[in-house]
């Protein structure tokens, strides 16, 4: 069909809102965002959908439908934002020959009277559905549905916004306060992050089962987390100790870390004496290097050179970065291969931020540690060289013998951490 040609240019312009009244989205459960498209001067609505949240690949699929739908326009004005592509928007600016505009404008009166009015419009579109899903599900099982999506949400805002609306349906929901905890403690807001950890602990409590994992536990895990942060040791030393006693499996690794926050005290004692317990408590356990590192420096302040040695050396078997960087020598490259996350790079480097003053403040410690590291350094650079290989084969998944090639690389790396003469224990190697 021949369409007749324009007289007049026509201008379109995107915008979105956020609703407040959650509703299904596949299944989840979302507070939308609605994305809409008017005619610039006339404001009629040209199209509008619901989505999980902002997100420009969203808004590009709607846009790419709504042009499909209704022919392009002259001239698409858009709200301008730091994170978008601008590459995006020329991508699509060529394709359908439309000039896109990012702009910074304040709405008319008038203006904001017609957004008002268009976004009652769309409201109303989900405030049936909302209020039947309400009925049908109860305000609990939304609640926690809201705090399932949080973790598959970006947006800092969209998150925190889950978070109120799920609260506001279930009063100290102890996951809800657990979420929001954990937020303000990833953006330093320890002060909240204790209070929220505080009630979700309180909330939980009651479905607490001596044993298992739970989010009373969760809770109070937060609690020492944040009053570590916070600097208040002591508390964090007693709140990791109550939460050995509540759950020896220690399904959140308390055990890790007690002891180093004690070496942070200077509590040598008492380090020596958890370091003694976890040996009985925990004989199987996994080999955590920053955990063998503190031992092994309290082992020295008791003379126990030999057992010192052998603990620092698991620790570097199972990190290669954590002795150069608290020696303040040249460490391997980054990129190596390692068999978990406990031997990257970045774990040595948090590591050392958190408890890296440990040794700086002793001399001895550090002069004994730089001593046997020296000494180690034709075997590190063996095992370094094997893992390097390990690396360059993990690039290279097409070549024909990669499976035989990698079971030899794995045998000899085996056999070069034999050669430091370690019985074997724990679960992350086995040689």
């Amino acid at each position: 069909m021949i369409l007749p040609l324009r007289s007049t240019k026509e201008v379109w312009a995107f915008d979105w809102f956020d609703l407040d009244v959650p509703i299904q989205f596949g299944s989840m459960f979302i507070l939308p965002t609605c994305l809409y498209v008017v005619q610039r001067h006339s404001r009629m609505l040209l199209g509008h959908e619901f989505v999980r949240e902002l997100d420009q690949r969203r808004v590009e699929l709607f846009l790419h439908r709504a042009f499909q739908e209704k022919g392009a326009p002259d001239e698409l004005l858009v709200p301008d934002l730091d994170e978008w592509d601008e590459t995006v928007w020329q991508s699509i600016s060529r394709e359908y020959q439309c000039q896109i505009n990012l702009v910074d404008i304040e709405p008319t009166e008038e203006e904001a009277r017609e957004e008002e009015s268009i976004e009652s419009q769309l409201s109303n579109l989900i405030a049936g559905p909302a209020e039947s899903l309400l009925a049908s599900h109860g305000a609990t099982f939304i609640a926690q549905g809201l705090v399932k999506t949080v973790k598959h949400t970006r947006s800092r805002e969209k998150q925190r916004a889950l978070l109120a609306k799920a609260l506001e349906l279930s009063e100290n929901l102890p996951e809800a306060l657990l979420e929001l905890a954990d937020l303000d403690l990833q953006e330093g807001n320890l002060d909240e992050a204790a209070e929220n950890f505080a009630k979700a602990a309180v909330a939980a409590a009651p479905f607490h089962i001596q044993g298992q994992p739970s989010y009373f536990l969760k809770a109070r895990h937060g609690c020492l987390l944040a009053a570590w942060q916070k600097g208040e040791l002591n508390d964090a030393i007693a709140i990791g100790e109550e939460l050995l006693f509540a759950d020896p499996t220690d399904h959140s690794g308390v055990r890790f870390l007690v002891p180093l926050l004690q070496l942070s005290l200077n509590q040598i004692e008492a380090a020596n004496e958890f370091f003694t317990w976890y040996r009985q408590s925990y004989p199987d356990d996994l080999e955590d290097p920053g955990f063998y590192f503190g031992w092994a420096l309290t082992l020295c302040e008791f003379d126990d050179e030999p057992s010192a040695i052998e603990r620092y050396k698991r620790g570097m078997l199972q990190n290669i970065y954590l002795a150069p960087l608290l020696l303040d020598l040249p460490e391997p490259s980054p990129e190596l291969w390692q068999h978990n996350e406990r031997g990257d790079y970045s774990y040595a480097v948090e590591f050392v931020d958190s408890f890296g003053a440990i040794w700086e403040r002793d001399a001895a410690a550090t002069r004994f540690l730089r001593e046997l590291y020296v000494s180690l350094s034709a075997q590190l650079d063996a095992l370094i060289d094997v893992r390097r290989q390990m690396t360059e084969l993990q690039d290279n998944r097409y070549e024909p013998q990669h499976r035989q090639i990698w079971d030899k690389l794995l045998a000899e790396e085996q056999h070069q951490m034999a050669r430091w003469g370690l019985t074997p224990r724990g679960k992350s190697f086995e040689f």
